[in-house]
């Protein structure tokens, strides 16, 4: 099965959220919040953090799986002291029509976006980048936020296309700076994508394997209940999109 591959930062979880993970995804959630809100905190000041923080990762994950997505990467490690606020969903779509011509279906997709939309070459592949600003009511919250959707063609497989669309959280100015800096670092990951013939969503072991990690917190480390860690690679050496 054809996949792509991404570089992740220090910091980022990629939870699978394929039908058959639906176990996997709980327990990756659970342990989560164990490490970040353990249990030898006192139960009024942890509580608040623990349910928010299961309603945030319960909520990303569940809406990849209802739109098919692969899978979901999230940012769940403070930077500089802050808590980076949005989720990617990771899909590949699979055309049964191999004659369809890439370059026709992406001017559509400009033509659509107007100044919105940007032509541009991912891996070596003609892509297209959407932003536009939609509407937090599905996640309780009244400002809006950034919706950016990257659509890359497979130029070995015809019909094969990648769709990463990551959403960042905004308290209503949507241009502040760190807001702009966490869609940077989005569009800094999209630049890794590179097509693979192989499936790369994280496998049972592997996931299992981040989990322990967690558990063992670098020197220093103090949970704070409001980030986590289930998962990170090398940081990603590439420029913005």
């Amino acid at each position: 099965m054809i996949d792509f591959e991404l570089v992740l930062p220090d910091g980022w979880v990629q939870i699978p959220t394929t039908p058959d993970t639906t176990a996997l995804r709980r327990r990756t959630v659970d342990a989560v919040i164990r490490h970040h809100v353990p249990d030898s905190l006192p139960r009024d000041s942890a509580g608040p953090w623990r349910r928010m923080l299961r309603k945030e990762l319960t909520e990303a994950t569940e809406e990849a799986a209802r739109q098919n997505a692969r899978s979901v990467l999230l940012p769940l490690q403070e930077f500089s002291g802050v808590r980076l606020p949005g989720s990617m969903l990771v899909t590949v779509l699979e055309s049964q029509d191999e004659t369809e011509d890439p370059e026709k279906l992406l001017a559509s997709l400009l033509a659509d976006a107007g100044a919105d939309g940007t032509y541009l070459e991912i891996g070596g592949a003609p892509a297209v980048r959407v932003a536009s600003v939609v509407d937090s009511g599905r996640v309780g919250r009244k400002a809006p936020s950034w919706r950016v959707s990257y659509y890359v063609s497979n130029p070995d497989a015809p019909g094969t296309w990648g769709l990463l669309t990551f959403t960042v959280l905004t308290d209503g100015d949507l241009d502040a700076e760190p807001v702009q800096a966490v869609v940077l670092l989005f569009d800094m990951i999209v630049t890794t994508l590179r097509w693979a013939n192989r499936v790369d969503v994280p496998t049972q072991d592997e996931v299992l394997a981040q989990l322990a990690e967690m558990d063992q917190p670098a020197p220093g480390h103090q949970p704070t209940g409001s980030s986590a860690s289930a998962r990170s690679e090398p940081s990603a050496d590439a420029s913005g999109a």
